[in-house]
């Protein structure tokens, strides 16, 4: 690829940088940005000085080197990255019926992005007010992992405890320094080693916008949050209100190594299935104003299909979106040393670009046999809010695992019936 292209903006140098890796990434020369759209006419890189209400500087990617195929790319030189935020612009058509709602007033975060500001403490907005108020950062701290990996303990040993984060030890009565954190987790091993426990399985901690609820409370008025984090925001970063200090990162490495030192593995659950960004009336976060077209499943009219049950379901057998969760599940295995993957509504992936659901579905197919996830566990929730039920059935590659949704029901009404219901725990007891 030609190099030649050289320019200024103010004490910046721009040249054409590289199509590969997505992201931003550091280089020798600099810092390397580069993003896909397929249906985009145009696009702009945007700077922030972290704090600042607007951008300092906004560089097109005009010159035909600073784009390879549907990839935009460019390095910067000259300016720090631990002060510095970003997005982009993209320009196109706006046309919902076929697909495309381009809107260049939007700056748009980056898929890839590895850390997100504007949510730095839980429940407390960084820039209120302001139309910019989600930014990508280029993560710049750096950590001792002493040797630590993931434990690939035996699946028929692991004594799973599902928990939420903030909610494990945000009473007071959890007696812990840094309560709704990592660092609370940390302090509650005793606690989970007293219970049996060798696995946590965290409900979402890719970040999340907990504003994004648009319910109040019907008695007090109070304003309601998106509390559980079952709607994406940026795939490929923690989640900062879930942090004790100003580095999500490096904490929840920390509470990952110390579970290690515990004998805990560390599972997450993703969502993949679908993304904040909703239905129709939705808000442009990301994706939507990036290429809608290629990152949605969508109807003969444009709209949203909705097997995910919250207004859009991600096109995840799209080359390109299936190039995104395999990256973006190494990138757990490799810089956070997750253990294994609960995946939300997993039949939603098997589905093609009409909604049918594909017997080898791409996706599926690609975690299962990747190498870098070869020792990950892998597990589906085999179904989706679409009507399709896959348990015993879901596309497996002598890799995944499933959740047993009718099994888990029937143990509960079990345990919480008065009259002790057996019938359908009879079933699962004595098979079918």
């Amino acid at each position: 690829m030609n190099q030649n292209y050289h320019t200024q903006y103010g004490t910046l140098q721009v040249s054409a940088g590289h199509p590969l890796p997505f992201g931003a990434t550091y280089t020798p020369e600099g810092i390397n940005f580069s993003i896909y759209s397929a249906h985009a006419v145009s696009a702009a890189l945007v700077l922030f000085q972290r704090g600042d209400e607007n951008p300092f500087v906004e560089i097109p990617f005009s010159d035909p080197e600073m784009k390879s195929g549907n990839v935009y790319h460019m390095q910067i030189s000259g300016v720090s990255a631990e002060h510095l935020e970003y997005g982009y612009r993209f320009d196109g058509p706006y046309a919902p019926e076929k697909g495309h709602r381009f809107d260049r007033s939007n700056i748009v975060l980056d898929p890839y992005t590895r850390q997100l500001n504007g949510l730095n403490r839980w429940a407390r907005q960084s820039y209120p007010g302001s139309k910019f108020g989600l930014r990508g950062a280029i993560p710049t701290s750096t950590f001792d992992w002493e040797g630590d990996h993931p434990l690939n303990t035996p699946a028929e040993n692991l004594i799973i405890y599902e928990m939420h984060v903030r909610s494990f030890t945000a009473h007071p009565s959890s007696g812990v320094t840094h309560p709704g954190t990592f660092s609370g987790l940390i302090e509650k091993i005793p606690y989970l080693k007293e219970l049996g426990v060798n696995c946590i399985e965290l409900m979402p901690i890719q970040e999340f916008d907990e504003f994004e609820n648009p319910f109040t409370h019907p008695k007090t008025g109070e304003k309601l949050l998106q509390y559980w984090g079952y709607g994406t925001t940026a795939f490929f970063a923690p989640k900062a209100g879930f942090a004790a200090d100003d580095s999500a990162i490096n904490e929840l490495k920390q509470m990952v190594k110390a579970m290690h030192q515990a004998g805990i593995e560390v599972w997450m659950d993703v969502v993949f299935n679908h993304t904040a960004e909703g239905g129709d009336g939705g808000h442009t976060l990301s994706f939507r104003g990036i290429d809608n077209k290629t990152w949605y499943l969508l109807d003969q009219n444009g709209s949203y299909k909705n097997y995910a049950g919250t207004g859009n379901v991600t096109n995840a057998n799209h080359p390109i979106v299936t190039r995104m969760i395999v990256d973006c599940l190494r990138y757990w295995v490799t810089e956070f040393h997750i253990d294994g993957f609960r995946f939300d509504l997993a039949s939603a992936l098997t589905r093609d670009e009409t909604g049918a659901p594909l017997a080898d579905p791409p996706v599926v197919r690609a975690i299962a046999l990747d190498p870098v996830l070869a020792k990950t566990k892998i597990v589906a929730e085999a179904w989706d809010a679409g009507g399709l039920y896959q348990v015993g059935k879901f596309p497996h590659y002598g890799r995944w695992s499933e959740w047993n949704g009718r099994f888990r029901d029937n143990l509960r009404q079990f345990i919480i019936s008065e009259k002790g219901q057996t019938g359908g725990m009879v079933q699962r007891i004595l098979g079918s």
